[in-house]
């Protein structure tokens, strides 16, 4: 897949998540009116559309299941959506897929909306305060991508990991922030799929001893990797989850190790990096996480 066509899925996501997170926001007093309002052939069409998130390819069975229709209704919704440039499907492998119709609608979104949008003056101000780089990255189809990145107006400035480009997910603080945080299934065929390959002679490839550190990251929150991605540079990553507990993206710093490490090997701006997501889970219209508000 190409970075164009990466963005373009991406920016679909996030639209389907906005879309449902402003339905989810609405309380009590307004939840049965909401309810009355919804088409339900809509609402079903677009549970299928987002069982599309974490899988590229998908069976008849494995959509229905993962949208909670029978296989009848999945079907004639999903012939509909074919008709209409929607879904494709392989031939080959009759599994189903999302069509052009989606990359198209993709290029308007309402950049207001996008996680870009939301973080980009965060980023800055990390960039500015700390004096390093700063990056918002989601999790694509078992890659870890760049969507922005920010340098310190002085200091060094990091090259690597590009906007739109792609990072190995056992390599880094943020790529394993996002595949720790993902479904074991797909943390489980990400690891079986292919070898891990390393950066520096410091990147993980045992997949056994990746799925321990990633249990870790679950546990305490934060990803804090030395070396992995380029010897002498320190990475500080944290996710942001939606109000379901659903890693929507990773924010992240790096630079040069000295500037990251405080006393006994701890991260030094952890708690500047903590609040820095909670901004930009309140930008995104999350609720505070508890302990946060």
């Amino acid at each position: 897949m190409t970075d164009r066509n990466q963005t373009g899925t991406v920016q679909v996501r996030e639209e389907i998540d906005r879309l449902d997170s402003e339905a989810f926001s609405f309380r009590d007093d307004n939840r049965a009116q909401n309810a009355s309002m919804n088409v339900r052939a809509v609402t079903r069409a677009i549970a299928i559309l987002r069982s599309f998130e974490t899988r590229s390819l998908q069976t008849l069975a494995e959509v229905a299941s993962a949208s909670g229709l029978d296989k009848g209704t999945t079907r004639r919704l999903l012939v509909t959506m074919m008709n209409a440039g929607f879904i494709v499907q392989d031939a080959e492998t009759q599994r189903y897929g999302l069509g052009m119709a989606i990359r198209a609608l993709a290029a308007n979104v309402n950049d207001h909306f996008s996680l870009r949008a939301a973080a980009s003056p965060v980023l800055q101000a990390l960039a500015r305060e700390l004096e390093v780089t700063a990056f918002l990255s989601i999790y694509d189809h078992g890659a870890a991508v760049c969507l922005e990145r920010v340098h310190a107006p002085i200091g060094m400035v990091l090259q690597w990991w590009p906007i739109g480009g792609n990072l190995a997910l056992n390599c880094g603080g943020a790529p394993k922030v996002l595949l720790a945080h993902q479904p074991q299934e797909e943390i489980d065929r990400v690891l079986a799929e292919a070898p891990l390959v390393p950066l520096t002679p410091k990147s993980e490839t045992n997949p056994g001893a990746l799925k321990k550190r990633l249990a870790q990251i679950r546990k305490q929150g934060y990803e804090f990797a030395l070396d992995d991605v380029a010897l002498g540079l320190a990475a500080l990553a944290v996710p942001i989850l939606d109000d379901r507990g659903k890693v929507v993206c990773a924010l992240s710093i790096s630079t040069l190790q000295p500037q990251m490490v405080a006393g006994g090997g701890k991260p030094k701006h952890l708690p500047r990096l903590l609040e820095a997501a909670e901004e930009v889970r309140k930008r995104l219209g999350f609720a505070p996480q508890q302990g946060m508000d």
